[in-house]
């Protein structure tokens, strides 16, 4: 399900005081407060299916508390990754300041009273994760769990970032098993960058694998085009040896080198009916999508959708459905 909420339409007086409604319906109960006078806009777009629950707000700056009231009076049964946008905020919490700039992510629980500001806008995506799930995971004392700080340059952070967009582009197509390992697989990471204890050190190494794995695809899928592309590049702009770099597509039903012969064909078919591409010959799509030979690119693409480029840039239905 996916809903969007905005000030746009409403009275300016109006504005915060639905502003205030619309963050405890959508977001959790909170206390804004503002001090600024004028105009103030905001919106609130939220994604949620199954285990999906990510939440993009944008609005004016002004200062927001959970108190122990609002969290007697709407307690989560989450834990939230917090990930900034654009600009640059602060969290306060149990004693603890943070200040985030663009691309830096926390992970706390709203069940801990905290109070955050902006100079200028709120921008950040806010991702919730199951609490029972995630504390089975960890080790947390009396206190709870601490707001845990990741810096956009951090490794994990790409990892789990990485993770995330995937679980929000692809929610749709996924099946109950795919979607459930997809949790797992969130769940594992979170856990690992907070600090797993020793039993749940092999879950979050497999996790770390396929969440790598998803970040290196996004990287092929990217640079498909470019003709010299080889295992070997992508091995070395990870930092990675060749055997890992197989190792890693061995976690796919796909090896490297038939992901990025998918990968190619996807963008030519999907070029050929494209108006921007009428320009173009059948042959230089196969170019522009990667292919160094006309022939390789019309036999794998005749072998794949059952038809040739130029009768499905006629139009043509695939005699069958595309081969594996």
């Amino acid at each position: 399900m996916f809903m969007r909420w905005s000030t746009d339409e409403l009275p300016q007086t109006q504005r915060f005081e639905q502003w205030r409604e619309a963050c405890r319906q959508h977001v959790y109960a909170l206390t804004p407060e503002r001090r600024a006078r004028g105009a103030f806009q905001g919106s609130i777009s939220r994604h949620t299916r199954g285990g999906l629950d990510v939440t993009d707000i944008r609005c004016d700056g002004h200062l927001v508390r959970r108190s122990q009231r609002d969290i007697d009076e709407r307690p989560g049964d989450t834990y939230y990754i917090y990930l900034q946008g654009q600009g640059r905020v602060w969290i306060e919490q149990q004693g603890q300041r943070c200040v985030l700039e663009s691309g830096d992510m926390v992970i706390a629980d709203p069940n801990i009273p905290f109070s955050t500001d902006t100079d200028r806008v709120f921008d950040f995506r806010l991702w919730r994760v199951e609490r029972r799930r995630l504390q089975s995971r960890l080790r947390l004392g009396s206190a709870g769990l601490a707001m845990h700080r990741i810096d956009r340059s951090c490794a994990e952070r790409d990892l789990i970032t990485c993770w995330l967009d995937g679980l929000l582009h692809h929610h749709a197509g996924l099946s109950a098993a795919n979607s459930e390992l997809a949790q797992e697989t969130l769940h594992a990471l979170v856990a690992g960058v907070i600090g797993a204890p020793a039993p749940m050190q092999e879950p979050v190494r497999r996790a770390r694998r396929r969440a790598l794995l998803l970040r290196v695809q996004g990287t092929v899928a990217q640079r498909a085009g470019e003709m010299d592309l080889t295992p070997e590049r992508i091995a070395s702009a990870f930092g990675l040896s060749l055997r890992a770099l197989h190792q890693l597509f061995a976690l796919s039903d796909l090896s490297f080198n038939e992901f990025l012969a998918r990968t190619r064909l996807e963008r030519a078919q999907a070029m050929l009916r494209s108006a921007s591409c009428l320009h173009l010959s059948t042959a230089e799509i196969g170019f522009e999508a990667g292919f160094g030979e006309v022939s390789t690119f019309y036999r794998r693409f005749k072998q794949r959708y059952g038809i040739t480029p130029g009768e499905w840039r006629a139009g043509l239905a695939p005699a069958r459905e595309p081969a594996r």
